[in-house]
């Protein structure tokens, strides 16, 4: 039944949209991109795991809590469930980007904690998919199959090129 092992993914820009110059906080802000949910969902039956894996500095510089965070996520993958996918376990890096911690991507700490976590996980039946180069070169630095994702590309067409 499932064709690939682990699926990694970012959440601001490849699950719901970024907002301009200002952090995502609560589920009042989050708004799934177009096709994400239905997206994760097909990807929910060909994949062992899903897992998200998203920097989070918006905690440290004490804009929202790690509560906050959490209580967004519980949403978020509620959501997502309704729409008949599954979100394994979120990641997140709490931490300043100047703090040059192990887990805030390009550094690979989130996907090592899973990997330690779950260490069935083959790599190299494995995907990461992100909208931004830091996510890619995580994701490339892990020996996993990256994409990069955007307004033109969006995970709904990841998803359509990967199961055609």
């Amino acid at each position: 039944m499932h064709k690939y092992d682990t699926l990694f993914l970012d959440r601001d820009g490849v699950i719901n949209k970024k907002l301009e110059g200002r952090y995502v906080r609560n589920f009042s802000e989050f708004e799934f991109i177009n096709g994400a949910s239905n997206a994760i969902s097909r990807l929910s039956n060909v994949f062992h795991r899903i897992f998200i894996i998203t920097n989070q500095q918006g905690i440290a510089k004490g804009i929202m809590s790690e509560a906050d965070l959490n209580a967004l996520h519980v949403k978020m993958i509620d959501k997502i469930k309704h729409d008949g996918g599954r979100i394994d376990k979120v990641y997140f890096c709490p931490h300043l980007a100047e703090i040059d911690c192990m887990c805030r991507k390009p550094k690979t700490g989130m996907i090592e904690n899973a990997i330690q976590e779950y260490p069935m996980i083959v790599i190299e039946n494995s995907f990461l998919i992100g909208d931004s180069d830091t996510d890619i070169e995580a994701g490339f630095r892990m020996g996993l199959k990256s994409f990069k994702v955007s307004n033109n590309f969006t995970l709904a067409k990841w998803t359509e090129s990967l199961l055609s």
